[in-house]
């Protein structure tokens, strides 16, 4: 329950963001989430990869990629 409750106020947390922070402000978080949106298996091909037992890690990926696309963040 407690794990819940502290999911929940995360997401509401992430979710203030873009009306408690500046763009400037913002964008080093961005540039931090924008790292991380995309798992990095060090394969040049990505067909190559075997995803078994990585659900997680794609999972923390995906919603890396959310959370930029709901703080609208922009590469440098």
């Amino acid at each position: 329950m407690a794990e819940d409750a502290e999911l929940i106020a995360y997401r509401k947390l992430v979710a203030a963001l873009p009306d408690l922070l500046s763009p400037e402000a913002r964008q080093p978080i961005c540039d931090w989430l924008i790292e991380r949106q995309v798992m990095r298996d060090g394969q040049e091909d990505p067909g190559a990869v075997i995803v078994e037992g990585l659900e997680t890690e794609l999972a923390i990926a995906e919603t890396f990629r959310k959370i930029v696309d709901s703080l609208e963040c922009r590469p440098r």
